[in-house]
């Protein structure tokens, strides 16, 4: 799915939370860095469609609802920007808009060094 392919049914909520940082997850038996948008104080239903968020033109690569639906983890496999909005939908419509602010300069950065050998790192200086 691209930017823009999808459909924005704009809604903004300002008591949403966010916590970004980089995160080691597994995909397909391999560790793999991810920048994970973690946005919580609302509520996020389960849904047949595949839930998304975007993040400028950052389309999200995964996301996982807790059961309780109170909380939505996303996970990008490329540089997030910098921005005053993150949306949240499914299939290809966005419902949500959440003004929280990204600051790419101020996600905590994972320490090289500590991380196995085999990571997949999209973020890692060598790959840029």
């Amino acid at each position: 799915m691209k930017a823009n392919e999808i459909t924005r049914l704009p809604k903004p909520k300002n008591d949403v939370r966010a916590d970004v940082r980089e995160v080691v997850k597994d995909l397909r038996g391999l560790p793999h860095v991810f920048a994970r948008v973690k946005l919580s104080g609302w509520y996020f239903p389960q849904r047949a469609l595949e839930p998304f968020m975007l993040v400028g033109e950052v389309v999200s690569q995964h996301v996982e609802i807790s059961l309780d639906g109170q909380i939505a983890k996303a996970y990008f496999d490329e540089p997030l920007p910098r921005a005053e909005r993150v949306s949240f939908g499914y299939g290809n419509v966005i419902n949500w808009d959440f003004d929280v602010e990204i600051d790419p300069e101020k996600i905590p950065r994972l320490d090289r060094v500590r991380l196995p050998e085999n990571v997949i790192d999209p973020f890692s200086p060598a790959v840029a």
